[in-house]
C-alpha cells in the first residue's frame, strides 16, 4: 500500500468465477487499474475444471491485492457463489462493496464515480447501465435506468449485479438475511435479493444512466444481454414453467420478514395461490412492477391469462 493510497476509499470486490480461464485476467486487469480508489479483489471459485482456481491463486501470490477463498463444495450457480463472498468475506474495513463477475471489463472510473453518486445522493447503492460486447465486435448499449416503481423490487433486481456498489451496511443487512432467514438463501438471483433487501428497509437506490462496464456476451452468460427473441422466449418459458412467480414469492416473504407493512403482507398471501380473485388483486402491484414498460405490459397479461 502507498502512502497516498491511504487516502483513498476502501473497494471490496466480491468476484465469483467458474471456468473463466478465458477471460478473467482482462476482467482482474480492469478492476485493478480502478482510478481512485483502494481495490481488494476476494475470488470464489465453484471447482472450476478449467484451471481458472490455479491461475487467479498464482496471481493472488504476486499481488496482494488479490484473495481466493478456500476451495470450497460445488455450489452450482452464480448466485449461490455470491452468497458464499457475502457470508465469509470480512468487510469491516472496507469503505463500499462491488460484485464483479468473471468475464467483463469494467470502465477505470466506474467505481470513483459510483462512489461520488452515494456520497452525493446518500443512498445505499448504486447500479448502472451497460455496454453489451460479441467477440465479433458488436456492442449494445443496454437500459436498466428507467424510473423505479413502488413495486419493481418484488418483480426483478436494479439491473445486472455486476453494476452493483453498495454499502457495506447493505452488505451485512443481506448477509444476515442469508444467514438467519432460509427463504433468502432459496432466491436463486443475488442482485434481485440485494435490490429487495435494501428497499425493503425504505433505503434509496440509484440506477446510474452512464455506462459502468462492458458487458461480455458468451454462451455460458447466466443472464446475459436479454435482448431479442431467443431471450424473450426463454424469459416466456420461465413464467410459463413457474419458477418467476416461485422467486417472486420467495422474494416477497424475505421482504415482508423485513417490512411487515400491510402491502407486503399482502401481496405474499396474494402469491401464494393462484385464483381468479387473486390474479386480480396482483394487477394494481404488476402496474408498478417493473421499469419497463413493455414488461409491466408482459407481467400484466400473463396474470390475466393466468400464465403467471
Amino acid at each position: 500500500m502507498t502512502l497516498s493510497s491511504l487516502h483513498l476509499p476502501k473497494a471490496a470486490v466480491l468476484l465469483a468465477t467458474y471456468n473463466g480461464a478465458s477471460y478473467i485476467y482482462a476482467q482482474l486487469e480492469s478492476l485493478l487499474k480502478q482510478m481512485d480508489v483502494d481495490v481488494k479483489v476476494f475470488i470464489s471459485d465453484d471447482l472450476s475444471t478449467d484451471g481458472t482456481f490455479e491461475f487467479v491463486q498464482e496471481l493472488a501470490a504476486s499481488d496482494t491485492r488479490i484473495k481466493v477463498l478456500p476451495r470450497g463444495q460445488k455450489y452450482g450457480s452464480a448466485g449461490k457463489n455470491f452468497y458464499r463472498l457475502i457470508c465469509d468475506v470480512d468487510i469491516s474495513s472496507f469503505d463500499y462493496v462491488a460484485f464483479s463477475d468473471q468475464d467483463d471489463i469494467w470502465s477505470l472510473e466506474k467505481l470513483s464515480r459510483h462512489i461520488d453518486l452515494v456520497k452525493a445522493q446518500n443512498v445505499e447503492a448504486i447500479s448502472s447501465n451497460l455496454i453489451a460486447f460479441w467477440s465479433d465486435g458488436r456492442q449494445k448499449l443496454i437500459v436498466k435506468s428507467q424510473p423505479q416503481k413502488n413495486y419493481d423490487f418484488l418483480f426483478e433486481s436494479a439491473g445486472p449485479g455486476c453494476t452493483f456498489l453498495m454499502t457495506p451496511w447493505l452488505v451485512n443487512q443481506v448477509r444476515q438475511q442469508l444467514l438467519k432467514n432460509p427463504v433468502a438463501a432459496d432466491v436463486e438471483l443475488h442482485d434481485w435479493l440485494t435490490y429487495a433487501i435494501c428497499r425493503a428497509h425504505n433505503k434509496r437506490w440509484v440506477i446510474d444512466s452512464t455506462p459502468s462496464m462492458q458487458y461480455r456476451q458468451h454462451q455460458a452468460n447466466v443472464v446475459g444481454a436479454n435482448s431479442g427473441l431467443k431471450p424473450a422466449l426463454t424469459r416466456l418459458k420461465k413464467i410459463k414453467s413457474g419458477w418467476y412467480r416461485h422467486q417472486v414469492a420467495l422474494v416477497s416473504k424475505v421482504v415482508a420478514s423485513i417490512n411487515p407493512d400491510e402491502q407486503f403482507l399482502s401481496f405474499q398471501k396474494l402469491i401464494q395461490k393462484r385464483t381468479m380473485l387473486n390474479q386480480w388483486r396482483l394487477l394494481p402491484y404488476a402496474l408498478q412492477g417493473r421499469r419497463k414498460l413493455t414488461d409491466r405490459i408482459v407481467l400484466t397479461l400473463s396474470i390475466l391469462f393466468f400464465i403467471f
